[in-house]
């Protein structure tokens, strides 16, 4: 113990006299919360580590550099509210007891935050960091804490984590190697630190700890403070622990958290074609509520608000049909498809949104009309079908537009059927038909759908050319 208490009196020498910080309110819910717990001393003014956000500076890097990779999601970030006590005096004998209250309350503090988050917030996804005394905070949270809450954490960030342990799971980065001993580990009696693997969380884990490190890296039998040589190696250590703010480690650090955030892989068929087309769009995930319904929105090109699209998210689990306007001039448009909270299975009554997806839909052409020669026809001639606006453009699988002629009075099935293939700018070739003996005696309606190749999955591509009447001459 006397060791521990002499390595912990060289880097509070550096850290100010206990303040508590002030109450933080958590941000509205969000997309993504960034929890940071500080280090030990670093919510106190004028301390090394010391800023405003109350997250520390190593914390606060990494923030930093989550919120600049997280292309498309609202990052907020909450300080956690708890003491943060400084190593010295709380840890000489008998005042220890007042560190490990800090610790402690900083744990029930982060349970009872994320309990609450995931009642108030149900879309929201968090990601926790912390350093030293908050690195453990966190790691201790997320060995007790149940899927429940687990399954909302994207990544965990432990820098200079004091309860780190040797071949433990999670990516080990830093210079110590996945052989470093954290000091709560070689005094669990005074630590209280269980020493039992993250496990299934693991792989959301990034630890960092460099070589020498006194708090990750912990070496009791080469810093001792008995021999000059045990006192200039804790004094590195020391060094080691407070210099991860001074190089990149830790804006490299943060870039790899951003990598394991969930993304939604949004795909989105056909965003392009002419005034009125559908797009489709799949790999979307709405959140689950606790109480009433989730309903898929969809705002298109040209719409305005009160033309959105609402459905059951239930019938619509694998995708949302994205119409634009009829009437919409060409150009590119803001699509939106938002998950709704609703309190009715079938109508928007005013819930909050739960996550929102955008992409671009592209208007081509205006009032797409079939261009059909002659006009007026007879059994036997043959009919040319060509490309009134195009189907759009289109992703995979390959799309083709099929043609169909009715006869205009007796309706039914087509009296002929006829396909091109569609590019991958939306554009098909003219389909050339025979009009059959039979029929047309009123005339023939023909209609042009484009699709995909195999006419259904993934994309459920039905989409209508406006039908144009051949008369028979």
């Amino acid at each position: 113990m006397r060791r521990i208490l002499s390595a912990s009196a060289l880097v509070a020498a550096i850290l100010a006299v206990p303040c508590a910080p002030a109450h933080a309110t958590a941000p509205k819910c969000g997309d993504l919360l960034f929890v940071g717990a500080a280090g030990s001393g670093e919510t106190d003014k004028g301390a090394p580590g010391y800023d405003k956000s109350g997250m520390g500076a190593e914390v606060t890097a990494v923030y930093n550099a989550v919120k600049a990779k997280a292309k498309g999601r609202s990052v907020a970030f909450h300080a956690l509210p708890y003491r943060a006590a400084p190593v010295l005096p709380t840890m000489i004998y008998p005042g220890i007891g007042t560190f490990m209250e800090s610790l402690i309350d900083g744990e029930g503090m982060l349970n009872t935050l994320l309990f609450d988050r995931i009642r108030k917030c149900p879309g929201e996804r968090f990601v926790l960091a912390g350093f030293s005394q908050g690195a453990m905070v966190i790691h201790r949270s997320m060995q007790i804490l149940g899927s429940r809450v687990t399954d909302r954490v994207e990544a965990i960030v432990l820098i200079a984590d004091g309860d780190r342990l040797p071949g433990d799971d999670g990516q080990i980065l830093g210079s110590a190697g996945n052989k470093a001993k954290g000091v709560g580990l070689w005094y669990p009696r005074f630590s209280l630190a269980s020493g039992r693997k993250l496990g299934a969380i693991g792989d959301r884990v990034l630890s960092l700890c460099n070589s020498m490190d006194i708090v990750c890296d912990h070496r009791p039998a080469l810093q001792n403070p008995v021999t000059p040589a045990g006192r200039i190696a804790m004094g590195v250590g020391t060094a080691i622990h407070m210099s991860y703010r001074l190089g990149p480690q830790l804006a490299d650090l943060g870039a790899k958290a951003a990598t394991k955030l969930h993304k939604d892989a949004l795909t989105v068929f056909r965003p392009s074609g002419r005034a009125g087309f559908v797009s489709y769009a799949i790999g979307f995930t709405c959140p689950a509520v606790s109480g009433g319904y989730t309903l898929v929105v969809a705002r298109g090109a040209g719409q305005t608000p009160s033309e959105v699209f609402v459905d059951p998210y239930d019938g619509f689990s694998t995708g949302a049909r994205v119409g634009s306007s009829e009437n919409a001039a060409p150009g590119n448009y803001p699509a939106t498809i938002t998950c709704e909270a609703s309190t009715d299975p079938n109508v928007r009554t005013g819930g909050r949104a739960l996550a929102t997806y955008t992409f671009t839909q592209t208007v081509t052409t205006t009032k797409p009309l079939l261009g059909v020669s002659p006009p007026a026809a007879r059994p036997g001639q043959v009919l040319t079908v060509t490309d009134g606006g195009g189907c759009g453009a289109y992703p995979t699988p390959a799309q083709t537009v099929e043609v169909a002629v009715h006869d205009a009075i007796r309706g039914g099935k087509p009296v002929v059927e006829g396909t091109a293939p569609v590019t991958a700018a939306g554009r098909w070739d003219a389909v050339r038909l025979t009009l059959p003996a039979g029929s047309g005696a009123g005339g023939w309606h023909v209609s042009a759908t484009c699709r995909a190749t195999n006419g259904d999955a993934p994309d459920q591509s039905y989409q209508p050319y406006p039908g144009v009447t051949v008369a028979a001459s």
